[in-house]
């Protein structure tokens, strides 16, 4: 029974985190987030996006590059971190 409730837990921040990386890739899926997205983005340290930052991953994170989601070629350089830098969404 535990093991089950992991897994669904597991399966939930999955979903979750690839949905977000999605959202904030900078891809042409959402053309109205251009609007949003293009500055610094900072909701309590629980949230942050950093637009062409191309800066290094920190240690200790769990890090998704969206090129390991789909073939790109034109990277933007954001950078996108959840729970205070748990997870970090590259596209570089």
């Amino acid at each position: 029974m535990k093991s089950l409730k992991r897994k669904t837990k597991q399966t939930v921040i999955i979903i979750t985190l690839t949905i977000s990386a999605i959202g904030f890739s900078g891809c042409s899926m959402f053309p109205q987030s251009k609007k949003y997205l293009s500055k610094n983005i900072n909701v309590a340290g629980a949230f942050t996006h950093s637009p062409g930052s191309f800066a290094p991953i920190e240690t200790g994170t769990i890090r998704l590059q969206s090129d390991e989601l789909w073939y790109r070629r034109d990277f933007s350089g954001n950078k996108t971190t959840f729970l205070w830098g748990l997870f970090t969404f590259t596209d570089y």
